[in-house]
């Protein structure tokens, strides 16, 4: 009797202990699916979504957290859970995967595949290449690992087979990205090389051009140098060729009367000579003396001697005609090549010379004064030797007239004729 009481104690006590342990067990577990359903409550994603979703740091920190530690996990969720954010797809995601980690913890394999089944069927949600992360993809390895415990061969190796798949997407995905990365450092690298490249043949360029306007620039000095230099030779060169000329015009020139000299008489003389023999002209010589000119400057000074001297070389010059040559060859001499005049001609002029000055007075100091000439005349007719001798025979005729008594005109040919009679 005592032992049928104490085994029917044992058992109610088993029973209740039993009881108590299941409604333990029940309160914790529907404790869990409070928190998760809650959880649940903040995840709403109504767009669906093919690009990159940002995800949370918080949510990645309690990730890793979730992998090692289920209680400190839990804490961090259910505050997470308090701030009643709006998650995205991919956050939700992340969400389920700690769950999902919480759980493997605590061996509920049931709870795991459960979480990670809600994780799976956001998917359509999320772009492809972030669910071929490592992140996203491990939800697959979890599930095969779980099916092959519980001898779903099946199931295990599609996890797997998904989970290897996403594996090397990811793989091909960094790969691309690589190269990509590569490709776009190879870009800008060229770029930047070609920058390089263009920037140093604008350099070459600009260097090219600056040296050419530099040698232009000289070029043109150069010129200008070579210019200026060439119009100062010019200029010095005038200059000499004027000083030559005016040393030689005053060498020429009878500094009293401005007429050409002896000098220049015999220069042209000569010329004039040799261009009558040789084209069979008429040529004669006139030689023009002032008479009594000696008396003329001991009466009344040499200024009136001087201006006499002058009124005469103007008179016998504008008697002349143009092709004529005057000139001064002595103190009161004069003498004058008269080309194409025989000897006619030769007297005319000479006439009209001897009458002008003859008809001119002066104003002396007391009474006015007159003046005569004597005139000699020679044509190359008569005399044909040379100029020298041509001239000799015009100052023999002057001084036949001088002879004859002054203020008269003789040729040569008639004083030889004279000498003959």
């Amino acid at each position: 009797m005592i032992n049928k009481d104490w085994r029917l104690k044992s058992i109610i006590f088993y029973s209740v202990l039993i009881f108590f342990n299941r409604l333990a067990f029940a309160d914790e577990i529907l404790g869990q699916q409070q928190v998760f359903n809650k959880t649940d409550q903040l995840y709403v994603s109504q767009q669906v979504a093919t690009e990159v979703l940002a995800i949370n740091v918080e949510i990645l920190s309690l990730k890793n957290l979730s992998e090692h530690d289920r209680v400190s996990a839990q804490v961090k969720l259910l505050k997470f859970q308090e701030l009643d954010l709006t998650l995205n797809q991919a956050e939700q995601y992340i969400l389920h995967l700690i769950r999902a980690n919480i759980a493997n913890i605590e061996g509920q394999e049931h709870k795991v595949v459960n979480w990670l089944n809600k994780a799976i069927k956001l998917e359509a949600f999320i772009a492809k290449k972030q669910l071929d992360e490592p992140l996203f993809a491990s939800a697959y390895l979890t599930l095969a690992s779980i099916y092959q415990r519980q001898g779903e061969a099946k199931k295990a190796f599609d996890s797997k087979e998904q989970y290897i798949r996403k594996y090397f997407a990811h793989l091909e995905q960094q790969k691309s990205l690589r190269v990509k990365r590569l490709s776009a450092k190879y870009d800008i690298e060229k770029r930047h090389e070609e920058n390089e490249l263009l920037s140093q043949n604008s350099k070459i360029k600009q260097y090219a051009l600056a040296h050419a306007e530099s040698e232009r620039q000289q070029q043109h000095r150069n010129i200008a140098i070579f210019i200026a230099a060439a119009i100062v030779l010019f200029l010095l060169l005038l200059r000499q060729f004027k000083i030559r000329k005016a040393l030689t015009l005053l060498a020429k020139t009878d500094s009293l009367t401005q007429l050409p000299n002896r000098r220049a008489f015999f220069d042209n003389g000569y010329i004039f000579m040799e261009h009558a023999l040789r084209e069979n002209k008429e040529l004669s010589i006139l030689m023009l003396d002032i008479d009594h000119f000696k008396n003329i400057n001991d009466q009344f000074g040499h200024d009136i001697g001087d201006e006499v001297i002058c009124n005469i070389a103007a008179l016998a010059g504008e008697t002349m005609r143009s092709r004529d040559f005057l000139a001064r060859i002595g103190g009161e001499e004069f003498a004058a090549i008269l080309p194409d005049a025989n000897i006619a001609q030769a007297r005319a002029i000479a006439e009209r010379i001897r009458e002008k000055i003859q008809d001119k007075s002066y104003q002396g100091q007391q009474d006015n004064i007159h003046i005569t000439v004597s005139i000699g005349l020679a044509s190359i007719k008569v005399v044909r030797e040379s100029f020298d001798s041509l001239l000799h025979a015009a100052d023999m005729a002057m001084y036949q007239a001088k002879a004859n008594g002054r203020n008269q005109v003789c040729s040569y040919c008639t004083e030889r004729k004279e000498k003959t009679d």
